[in-house]
Order: C-alpha cells, then structure tokens, then sequence
C-alpha cells in the first residue's frame, strides 16, 4: 500500500496511518474497564475500617505502619519508609506522653492477648495448653506491650566517644556512651535494651568485644580494651530494644512452644500411629490418662506425648520436630503491635556514632597482654574463679588468632601442640550439636592418624568414637536428651541423657568430660532448665567422687543466624546470653572448668552462625586445650 504525505486534517475516527476501527474499539472499552475497577477499589478502600489493617485503632495511634506492609516486609522487603505524623497526632502524642510518661515496663499501656490460630491439628492439644497459659497470665503487667513510638529507635540513638582524643595508645580503655531515644527523638527514662559492641580492624582480622554498662536511665557507658594499633572501627548495634526484650521474656515463660511429633509402632501387626509432644508437663485441665509419660525426673528431663488410639506408650519409636506447627505457635504469641519490634530497623540496627574510628599508636613498651598475664588466673580452674567476666572482655583476636584475657591461655592453632596436649586422654563429649562440630573438627586436624569406628547409631546423635593410636588418644561423642530440636526424626533407641551417660562413665587417668546443653534450651522455661543443669551438676558429683582426677568443663554457647522471625523468636542470642549466666551460676563454686567461647563468636569478622567457621573453632579448641593442659 502506498502512503501519501498530507497536510490536511485526519477526520474523526481516523489518523494518520490505516488503523482496523475495531481494534481502536477494544482498546477504548478496555481502558474503560481498568478505569472502573480502580475506582471501585479506591472506593472500597475509602469505606473500610481502619483497625482492620494497622497494628492497632486509628484512636490510639499504635502504628503508623500497615498490617499488609509487614507482611510485604516478613517476605523480603526490609524497610518501608514511615510516613510523616500529622501536626494533630504530633500534639496529641506528645501530650499523652508528657501526661503520662513511661517509667518502667510495669506501666505499659494495657492491651487484651490474642487467641492463637488452630496450629495444632484436630486435637488442638497445643491451642488448648497455650491459651491456658495466656488466660492465667492475662494480669500481669510485665507482659504488656509498650506504645511503639516510645520504642527504642536504632535511627535516633547515637553514640559518642568520651574525653575523645586525636590519637590513642595501646593498652588504653575506650570509653564511649550511648543514650537510647525513642522515635519521636525523646531520651529513654529507663534501660533495658540489648547491644552488640566491638572494635575491630578488618584488614588485620582483629577484634574484641566491649562491656556495656546499662546505667538504668536510658544511657549506656562502654568500654572497649586497645589491644592493637592502626584504624579501629567502632561498631555498636542495637540488637534488641527493651521492649522487644520484655515481649522475648513473656515468650520464654510459656510452657508449651515447640511441637514435636511422636511414631508409634507395632512391628508385630504392622500398626503404627502418630501423636505429638511436648517437653513440659500437661497442663492441670487435661486427664492423665490421655498422655504418655516418658519423663526421666533422675536426669531432670521432661517429656509427654499424647498417647495414641490403639498402641500403648511403649511403643514408641520415633520423634522429631514439627517446624511448621512450632513456627506458627510461637509467632501466634505476639500481639499484632509486637512484630515490628523484631524487624529492621528495631532489631540489629548499627548505630551511628560522631566518630566511627580512632587512630591508636604503638606501645614501645611491653605488650599491653604482657602486662596483664602475671594477674591473670592459670587455665583450668575452678568456675568459681569466673563468675564475673573480665571487665575488659574476654580477649581479642589479632590476624585470626585468640587471646585469652581471662586466663593465662597461649594460642595454641599448630598441630603439635594439639598432639602433645591430648596424648594419651581420653576426651568425652556430650550435649548439642556445637559439641559433635568439635568432634569433626579435632578429626579433620588429627587427619588420617585418627579414624572412627563404625556405629549402627544415627551420626547426628552418636554415640560416635574416634582413636589416633600413634598419640594414644580416644574421643567420644553423644547428644543430650529430650528436647531435640530440628526437623529430621530420631530414632528413641539413639536417645540417652547427660546425666545417665555420666554414670556409666568410669574415667580413668587422662580423662576429660566436656559438655554443652544450652543451645537446644532457649525455647524452655528458666524452671526446665534450672531443672536439667541441677541433675547434670549432681551427676558430675557423682563422677568426682567415682574418679577424683577427671576433669569437666563446660562449654558456652556461640552467638548465631537467624533466618526468620519464628526463629528469632526462639533461639534470640539474648536467651542464649542469658542461659549462659544460669550455667555460670548453677555451676558456681563447682569442680568444673568453664570454656567461654561468647565473645571469640560474637566479635569474629565471620557472619553468626550457631556452627562457627573452621578459623573460630580452632580457636576455641586451642583454648580448651589451655583448660585441659594449662601453660
């Protein structure tokens, strides 16, 4: 078709190239269409409630954020920007707080508990136990939610050095302060939040983890040990805000949060059934009859299933943990105001500060550690001796390497030494997975000197044993009891407690017990825990007396990941911090070593990771040999 150029005007319907009119149609009624449903949604909008979407009513102003857009946040969208508070919420804000200002978490604003969803299947055994619990906590004013805009906000609080100076020398305390302030700008009348502190140097690998000292009022002094000169990086994060740290204590209170599910099976007539279970005792309002009890009260493990339809309690068989279940109870914990709390940026938001780095100079004189290990303690004491951390941390990394400034600990990361300490010993190891990584690790070291004899037993549970007969050394390894958590299945057979391990335990010369039981116990009461460790330290009582020349030492937990919120909910590193006091305490004045290892994780470059990397792992090694063969 031939196109000629024109200079007159199209008619109406027409244009300047041929165009189908049927299609123009369709294209108008389509557009008249999209026109249509956008309004009638805008319209719809226009006419819903409010309440519905936010994290609370509109009259009281709880949120500024969308219940939708955390939501959007939950699945990958870190950050959302907060839209500006009108002039009227600004005064009606601002004279609430001046009316009624927040002095305690005993003053929180009061608020109704929510119900759990149905995550527990037909039975609804979990719903019941929970809803239980929250119905007889329901008064208690600890375990209400603040007002969010009087949360700890990481963009408002600053940190600033003390007495700042142009240069620094080795051996010196940095002192630096920090006032927590809420959103609205305004300083914090009480304490209470949790910091991450270090300072490092990334092209040196060197860091050191500081001391907080929460003053009770909203501000914080830190102090941070120079153990090393060049550009240091100061890096403060506000991990959990007070508040956020309340809702975590309530959590930790309820008895019932982790689903597991239990296999019965009889082999005979090829019947098998599956019921769940729970590592705390049934509540008052369920019968006895309906449960099996497989609860060991002399290894202070506690343990109950539902018992099945047709088999009896002994066959049971097989046990793991139902994540799905787990993860929505927990989560359905929390009031709809309390999600934020456990995103960016409230949660594990880096400060900043007016100065992020300070130039610190050489030291012609001693090392400033050189200065320090004639006050130290020799490695392998008592717990009694270490009940108070160090109040300049607990040592330092310098190009990837450990020192210890609790005890008089050399670095030991050479294979020689590794084989000279642990000749002819015999090392027991019992507890979590953090304990069988150390296994592995002292395999892979040893190399093809050592090798392990085959066991039927599930490699995840053990029992596992490793000897390397030119050095005369054996190891051993098994995880603890009840709870297990984790989504593969156990096999019940695999299963046996610390405490009965312990018992059979005959230790002869040369022998070291080492264990860790902390990590599979932030999601328990302080009671079930308290309960557990007072059966292990009888039990070590027991073996001091059987062989009075075995040595233990209990191992720390490491900080580590949180992928999502229903596992930051359970496993925070503020519970775990907090499980290691109670292990310090329990044990204090006993005959145990304490193996620290919070801070070698918590200030390493390495992201947290409840496995550490290869180069931590060493590190902590070689400090357990400075427990096992003291300098």
């Amino acid at each position: 078709m031939k196109i000629s150029v024109t200079t007159e005007e199209p008619r109406p319907g027409e244009c300047c190239l041929p165009h189908p009119p049927t299609m123009h149609r369709h294209i108008q009624v389509f557009i008249s269409i999209v026109i249509f449903v956008i309004t009638w949604v805008f319209i719809q909008l226009a006419e819903v409630d409010h309440s519905l979407f936010s994290f609370g009513s509109r009259d009281d102003h709880s949120s500024i954020w969308t219940y939708t857009k955390y939501k959007q946040w939950a699945e990958g969208q870190k950050h959302f920007p907060r839209p500006a508070l009108t002039q009227e919420e600004k005064d009606y804000l601002d004279s609430n707080t001046n009316r009624k200002e927040v002095k305690s978490l005993d003053t929180a604003q009061e608020w109704e508990p929510i119900d759990p969803g149905d995550v527990s299947g037909p039975n609804g055994t979990a719903q019941s136990v929970t809803e239980t619990w929250l119905a007889e906590t329901a008064g208690d004013p600890s375990s209400k939610p603040v007002h969010l805009l009087h949360v700890t906000s990481g963009e408002q609080t600053k940190f600033q050095i003390i007495k700042e100076k142009s240069s620094y020398v080795m051996g010196e305390i940095l002192q630096v302060a920090i006032q927590a302030r809420d959103y609205r700008g305004h300083p914090k009348p009480y304490g209470g939040d949790s910091f991450r502190t270090k300072v490092h140097s990334p092209d040196k690998k060197s860091s050191t983890s500081g001391r907080v000292q929460d003053h009770g009022n909203g501000s914080y002094t830190v102090e941070f040990p120079l153990w090393w000169s060049g550009k240091v990086q100061i890096s403060i994060i506000l991990e959990h805000s007070s508040e956020a740290i309340a809702v975590l204590r309530r959590l930790r209170e309820v008895p019932v949060k982790r689903v597991f599910y239990a296999q019965f099976e009889d082999y005979e007539y090829g019947i098998q059934e599956d019921s769940e279970c729970f590592s705390h005792p049934y509540p008052a309002n369920v019968g006895k009859d309906s449960w099996c009890n497989f609860s060991d009260d002399y290894s202070g493990v506690t343990w109950w299933c539902r018992k099945p339809a047709s088999l009896p309690c002994d066959t049971f068989v097989y046990f793991g943990c139902d994540n799905t279940k787990t993860n929505n109870l927990v989560e359905s914990l929390l009031a709809p105001e309390e999600y934020e709390l456990f995103f960016w940026p409230n949660y594990n938001f880096a400060l900043e500060g007016l100065t992020s780095y300070i130039n610190v100079a050489k030291n012609f004189g001693a090392h400033p550690r050189q200065k320090l290990l004639p006050q130290l303690p020799r490695c392998g004491g008592t717990l009694s001796h270490a009940t108070t951390p160090s109040p300049i941390s607990q040592g330092y990394y310098m190009y990837d390497v450990w020192y210890s400034s609790e005890c008089r600990a050399k670095p030991n990361v050479y294979l020689s030494n590794f084989t000279r300490c642990l000749s002819n010993k015999m090392l027991y190891m019992y507890g979590d997975s953090t304990s069988r990584q150390y296994f592995t690790t002292l395999k892979s070291i040893f190399g093809s000197n050592m090798y392990e004899q085959f066991s039927q037993a599930d490699e995840r549970l053990g029992p596992r044993m490793a000897i390397d007969k030119s050095h005369n050394f054996h190891m051993y390894w098994r995880f603890h009891s009840f709870p297990i958590h984790g989504s593969h299945g156990v096999v019940v057979r695999d299963v046996k407690s610390i405490v009965r391990s312990l018992d059979d335990l005959k230790c002869g010369p040369g022998c070291v017990v080492l264990i860790s039981a902390v990590s599979h116990f932030t999601q328990e009461t302080i009671e079930t825990y308290v309960s557990r460790l007072k059966a292990i330290r009888a039990a070590i009582r027991r073996l001091h007396e059987r062989h009075p020349g075995s040595k233990v030492v209990l191992k720390s937990v490491n900080t580590r990941e949180h992928k999502n919120l229903s596992m930051l909910l359970q496993t925070s590193n503020w519970y775990a911090h907090e499980l290691n006091n109670i292990l310090r305490e329990v044990f204090s004045g006993e005959e145990v070593t304490y193996l620290d290892v919070w801070d070698m994780t918590a200030c390493h470059y390495s992201t947290d990771n409840i496995h550490p990397t290869f180069n931590v792992v060493v590190n902590e090694l070689s400090l357990l040999l400075a427990h096992i063969c003291p300098p």
